[in-house]
């Protein structure tokens, strides 16, 4: 079942600190990702993936929150 935000649920402060805490993260994890751009090895390739998709989800979040 996806997680539903609503805006009724937190104010708007809060929904504020939760928009820049999940743009910290994405662009931390953007720079863990950038830094294996030139690896090989499956265990790197791999953590890419996963870095793929902890990015995706974080975005998908934002996407639903309200500005």
């Amino acid at each position: 079942m996806p997680l539903q935000v609503s805006s009724k649920a937190l104010d708007p402060s809060e929904i504020r600190c939760l928009r820049r805490e999940l743009e910290q993260e994405i662009a931390w994890l953007q720079r863990q990702q950038e830094a294996l751009a030139d690896s090989e090895s499956e265990n790197q390739q791999s953590l890419r993936r996963t870095l793929d998709g902890m990015i995706f989800s974080r975005r998908a979040l934002l996407g639903r929150m309200p500005r």
